[in-house]
């Protein structure tokens, strides 16, 4: 797989945890996009409505803890703009049935992932 497919392309991550928003990070970067780190849902969408139409794609995860857990982040993105792509990121097999998580614009990565599913993930989803 090659570095610097499709650079510029801005990504926001939401996940609770620091050690997998750094993993993603320093992936997503080395693949050339740029990114967002949000700790929670709510600080995701705080940063969704200030960079809205600069993101081109959120990666989410769905077991955010506290009132705006995944599914409440989820929604409240999919308001923001319908059309906005999504990869929900879960250990949850129960997530891929979820109502939230089998729109269109909703893909699902299953944890633990490797840097090559993560990277076809995020270029299926943009269509790189």
């Amino acid at each position: 797989m090659s570095a610097q497919v499709h650079g510029a392309q801005k990504i926001l991550v939401i996940d609770d945890e620091p050690g997998v928003r750094k993993v993603i990070d320093r992936l997503l970067k080395q693949f050339g996009y740029e990114t967002l780190l949000a700790a929670s849902g709510q600080e995701g969408l705080h940063l969704f409505d200030v960079h809205a139409p600069d993101i081109a794609l959120v990666l989410l995860d769905w077991n955010l803890p506290g009132s705006s857990g995944g599914r409440a982040t989820l929604d409240g993105l999919i308001r923001k703009r319908a059309d906005l792509r999504v990869i929900l990121v879960t250990g949850a097999v129960e997530a891929t049935t979820d109502e939230h998580a089998t729109q269109d614009t909703v893909s699902i990565l299953l944890k633990p992932f490797t840097p090559t599913e993560l990277m076809l993930a995020v270029r299926t989803v943009l269509g790189a």
